[in-house]
């Protein structure tokens, strides 16, 4: 099997994302994100008692696109991610990382109010269910998968899957290096179909250093913030991320652009 194609092989053969296009599917993400959030207590500052219904939804979710990520061998919910477009109506409306810490932007950042509003989206309510971010190590958190040397995980997690191949073809399951890979997955076909080139993304500075290891990197924008937990705001190019993660980690970048169907070569 060629080494280049399996992190693709391997997601299919586990995984799958969903568009939450339905009522029934939307209920899904908003009550998994009740459950980490606030039953597990992974959204400091919170009242359980301000969700009645045990669903966590808010003023972004009715214009955003959802997607679920489902383990495929058990047919459960693993986890959600939405991405939330400009308003089409009032693009300059802001978005939720612009309210929270729009006016601590690095100076150097205030060069991206020239992007083109619509092609802007913000990543958002990242989640992944308990059992597919408990590893060892790794700290309490939604997403999951923060190690404290985050490319020193990557490369023993890609080595185990990918060592001697061939001897463990009839293994009922080889480890995919993390579910929080599978989002991105669904956070890259929610931009293609929202015609995104800008992301915005307020996460955990480790989450972001994580993500680094696999060559999905993004420039900190603002100073870290006390916002249920430490956030730091970060924009994203997504083409210049793609055309990264080609030059780094082309089995990702293969699986991230379906084969290249979402995203061509870069020159």
């Amino acid at each position: 099997m060629d080494i280049s194609n399996n992190l693709l092989d391997l997601f299919n053969h586990y995984f799958e994302v969903i568009h939450a296009d339905t009522p029934e599917k939307l209920r899904e993400c908003y009550r998994l994100r009740f459950e980490v959030y606030y039953k597990e207590g992974l959204f400091p500052g919170m009242n359980t008692d301000d969700y009645p219904n045990e669903l966590e939804c808010d003023e972004y979710d009715e214009r955003s696109m959802h997607y679920l990520l489902v383990h495929k061998p058990t047919r459960t919910i693993a986890g959600t991610v939405r991405v939330i477009p400009t308003d089409r109506e009032n693009p300059n409306k802001k978005l939720p990382l612009e309210i929270v810490a729009g006016d601590l932007f690095f100076q150097d950042a205030t060069a991206y109010n020239e992007i083109q509003r619509s092609q802007l989206g913000e990543i958002s309510r990242l989640v992944l269910t308990l059992g597919f971010r408990t590893r060892k190590g790794e700290n309490r958190q939604p997403h999951g998968g923060i190690l404290n040397d985050p490319d020193d995980h990557f490369k023993k997690s890609e080595q185990h899957q990918f060592q001697n191949i061939d001897q463990h073809k009839n293994e009922q399951r080889r480890i995919f290096p993390h579910a929080v890979i599978g989002l991105f997955v669904a956070i890259v076909q929610m931009s293609v179909k929202l015609n995104l080139i800008y992301w915005y993304c307020n996460m955990d500075p480790a989450l972001a250093r994580f993500l680094r290891a696999f060559g999905i990197t993004f420039k900190p924008i603002s100073p870290v913030i006390d916002y249920h937990g430490p956030r730091q705001g970060y924009l994203g190019c997504i083409p210049d991320i793609m055309d990264n993660i080609h030059r780094t980690n082309e089995s990702l970048w293969r699986l991230l652009t379906e084969n290249g169907a979402l995203f061509s070569k870069p020159k």
